[in-house]
């Protein structure tokens, strides 16, 4: 089913009650406009879980208790007058987002990760932004948690579109359009070409370079000629060489990119344990928010 941003959006946001986790809020107070609808959705622990013993109104007294939490971070946050407060039970933090994401048609899930801007941790996504990726029922935005920490909001550059041309980045194209006329941003849509890597010592210098410029030219052209299909004509067009997560992380850093946004194939459980998916890996790694579209 191919996915429309309607005039009207409705975003659902994953709140999480940690000070040190309030990005993805700050991010949706920048994304929405006036129209909007923001819905925030924490998800807590079913009741028998928090203790088999409890009686009613103890659980009613934790679950008030954590309404209440959930209000005073959205007011630390900035956006206690935008977002609609929903407060759910499960177990399974990521079924609870995507299925409501699934029911209500949202135009977008916005959840956090672990790491901050500018750090490397042992754990960088986390395991519920993880598992809400490899389900992917609609657009998810991964925003770092300090985003806007430093009252500076969205970076100053353009939206930057990673592509590698194949139709499952075709609804990537339209979402990214679409941001960048609402943020009022430019487009700079990037296509990677694989390193020559086997043989290469033994071709003169002068040879490679040929080759290399060929290469180039060639993708180039191609790229040009998907922008022109998926409508982005204005859009900067650039072509790179080499590891694709490596680059557009350096393109993100240069461009001052506001929002990086990427296709996905929606790997499947066993392809998942022979092929990286770098969605998932700019999502982790990238200063800025990274949005994962569903082809």
């Amino acid at each position: 089913m191919l996915w429309v941003m309607t005039e009207s959006k409705t975003w659902e946001v994953g709140v999480e009650l940690s000070e040190d986790h309030l990005g993805p809020l700050r991010f949706v107070a920048a994304l929405a406009q006036p129209d909007d609808r923001i819905v925030g959705l924490h998800v807590m622990p079913e009741a028998v879980r928090l203790h088999p013993l409890s009686k009613p109104e103890h659980l009613a007294t934790i679950r008030a208790q954590v309404e209440s939490d959930v209000a005073l971070l959205l007011e630390r946050a900035g956006a206690s007058s935008r977002i609609e407060v929903e407060v759910v039970e499960d177990d399974h933090p990521e079924l609870a987002l995507t299925e409501y994401a699934e029911r209500e048609h949202v135009e977008g899930l916005i959840v956090g990760r672990r790491a901050r801007r500018d750090e490397d941790p042992l754990i960088r996504l986390g395991e519920i932004s993880r598992r809400v990726l490899h389900r992917l029922p609609v657009p998810v935005i991964v925003v770092p948690p300090d985003f806007g920490e430093d009252g500076a909001g969205l970076d100053p550059g353009p939206v930057l579109l990673a592509t590698n041309l194949d139709e499952h980045c075709a609804v990537a194209a339209k979402f990214a359009k679409q941001l960048a006329a609402r943020l009022g941003r430019p487009l700079l849509v990037a296509h990677g070409i694989e390193a020559f890597n086997w043989g290469v010592s033994y071709i003169p210098a002068e040879t490679f370079e040929v080759m290399l410029e060929q290469a180039r030219t060639r993708a180039s052209a191609k790229l040009h000629a998907w922008v022109v299909e998926q409508g982005l004509e204005g859009a900067s067009e650039l072509v790179f060489l080499g590891d694709p997560a490596r680059n557009l992380s350096s393109l993100v850093d240069d461009h001052q990119a506001a929002l990086l946004v990427t296709g996905s194939r929606k790997l499947g459980p066993i392809e998942r344990i022979f092929l990286a998916s770098i969605s998932s890996e700019l999502a982790a790694s990238t200063r800025c928010p990274t949005a994962i579209v569903p082809g």
